[in-house]
């Protein structure tokens, strides 16, 4: 017999801190609640879990559940069950029925979220993509990367933004998203397949770690090449082949063509130049807002406080995150800021794919046991400011050099305590931080225009007010630019094709999609339309 419990909790103070293993322990607590015996409990499986972090420090875990009991149970009559287990929607990935004309070796540019779930549908259902990347693939990137903080020499085609996953592999490898779409768990079946923690498909806010993703893209790879795609690493193009408004294939750096029965774009936001050219080829596009500001960092053991009421989290929950958004009234003409990319006990790391500009973003590794938290404050930016998108990307290049001038032009992270900036003066508390590259004590304040840094100043008063202390051991770093494309390129709304007949832009850099789940989402959507042929069905 199978049951539904919408609400098990499971009251923190009797765990034991160090028990990682607690969502595969539950089911003493299973058979308390029920009030039966352990004995009758078969299986159970995990449909959610959820913190409830109101009453802290008394944290509580809630957990929805399918439950296989014994024959002989007896389910006492004051508990209240339901022997029909909600339906989870369930997406059609699996059984797409093909058009007749399938495309064969269709061409893929980018490998971060949107590019690589595009290419696994695709190559699934036997299209062959051919898979090009400017940077490399995730052994030898990784190999970049460590060279790169050594020796401060940026390798332009293979760093934190370039290379297999994307920017995504080297985050905190968040997964939540407003999104509600069944195909999503799609992406988490691919996920765990390729060796993600089997709990980020149930976990409300799960995430995979840097240290996952490393050898989850390189899964992922071995299974499209299966299937039989092919990837061409190194690779970078110069343009898109238009003839009489038809993409029939791209050219590449080294001048070489390659044709294409079609081309799927998803370059990511940082992509600059490529953005550039679509623009000038007069694809249909338009201006869209975006987002500039700078990490802050704070002690680990300070956010625990501030959202679970004690200073070490424990093993089973991991450190905990916020996020929070400061909104002042509208006649101030004051912006509001928002935390971004929140990771919990993790690092900052140097972003950028061009020499002498500085950009942060955020990583974590799977357990979160870094000393220090960090999230990016940033603020939106008036479009009706910039003319067109070369003024877009201009205002931003100028911040990432003076980001990396401030930081004494070798790549390490100016900083600025929280109260400085709010005073408007120079000064750090401290040198250590959780950055992979040296801090050095800079006007943050400087960075900005002064309606960004008037916003970011009102949002520390604010959010001082909701957690005190939050100035106090709160420490900016760096500039944090790369949150958002400024472009935003028209597509149908049927096969989101672009303006341009078999040209698809898709992800971020296509100004659709604002992490790993959106944008990969955003990648199968035009997969499903190029393999069934027919318009895409919410």
């Amino acid at each position: 017999m199978i049951v539904y419990i919408d609400k098990l909790p499971v009251y923190t103070n009797k765990l034991e801190d160090d028990n990682e293993n607690v969502d595969s322990e539950l089911k003493p607590f299973i058979a308390s609640y029920c009030n039966m015996l352990e004995e009758e409990i078969v299986s159970y499986k995990i449909i959610q879990r959820s913190l409830d972090s109101r009453k802290k420090p008394d944290l509580v875990l809630f957990y929805r559940l399918s439950v296989e009991l014994a024959e002989n149970a007896v389910m006492p009559e004051e508990k209240k069950f339901s022997d029909e287990v909600p339906e989870k929607k369930q997406h059609k990935l699996n059984d797409l029925t093909k058009t007749s004309d399938l495309p064969k070796n269709p061409i893929i540019v980018g490998t971060g979220p949107a590019g690589i779930m595009a290419a696994y549908l695709l190559a699934q259902y036997g299209c062959d993509p051919i898979i090009i990347d400017r940077g490399y693939d995730v052994d030898k990137r990784s190999e970049h990367i460590a060279d790169f903080e050594e020796t401060r020499e940026l390798n332009t085609e293979s760093n934190y933004l370039n290379g297999e996953g994307g920017a995504g592999t080297f985050s905190d490898g968040k997964l939540y998203t407003r999104t509600k779409n069944p195909r999503i768990n799609y992406i988490l079946d691919a996920f765990v397949q390729a060796g993600a923690p089997e709990e980020i498909k149930y976990l409300s806010h799960p995430h995979v770690g840097s240290d996952n993703l490393v050898p989850m893209m390189r899964n992922i790879r071995k299974q499209i090449e299966a299937w039989g795609g092919k990837f061409m690493w190194g690779t970078k193009i110069d343009n898109v082949i238009i003839e009489n408004n038809k993409c029939t294939g791209v050219v590449l750096e080294s001048g070489e063509k390659l044709e294409s029965p079609l081309v799927l774009l998803a370059p990511g936001h940082s992509a600059r130049g490529l953005i550039k050219k679509l623009v000038n080829n007069n694809i249909d596009h338009k201006l869209k807002g975006f987002q500039i500001g700078s990490r802050i960092e704070h002690p680990q053991t300070f956010i625990n406080r501030m959202r679970y009421g004690i200073r070490n989290a424990p093993s089973y929950i991991k450190a905990a995150e916020y996020n929070i958004v400061s909104r002042p009234k509208p006649e101030t003409g004051i912006g509001n800021v928002t935390s971004f990319c929140m990771c919990p006990g993790g690092e900052i790391v140097p972003t950028t794919s061009h020499l002498g500009q500085l950009s942060t973003n955020g990583m974590s590794r799977y357990k979160r046991n870094g000393e220090y938290a960090n999230s990016a404050l940033i603020v939106n930016q008036d479009i009706s400011n910039f003319k067109n998108a070369a003024e877009a990307f201009d205002f931003i290049d100028k911040i990432e050099r003076k980001t990396f001038k401030a930081g004494g032009e070798d790549y390490t992270m100016p900083a600025q305590c929280a109260g400085a900036f709010l005073q408007g003066v120079r000064g750090v508390d401290r040198l250590e931080s959780n950055s992979r590259v040296d801090i050095r004590e800079a006007r943050i304040d400087f960075l900005f225009p002064k309606s960004t840094v008037r916003a970011l100043k009102e949002a520390l008063t604010f959010f001082e007010r909701i957690a005190p202390g939050y100035i106090g051991c709160g420490m900016f770093i760096g500039a944090e630019t790369r949150v958002s494309s400024p472009v935003r390129f028209e597509r149908n709304p049927e096969n989101f094709m672009s303006s341009v007949e078999n040209l698809y832009i898709a992800g971020e850099g296509a100004g659709y999609a604002g992490g790993i789940i959106s944008a990969g989402l955003d990648g199968m959507k035009m997969a499903e339309t190029i393999i069934t042929g027919k318009p895409y069905e919410k």
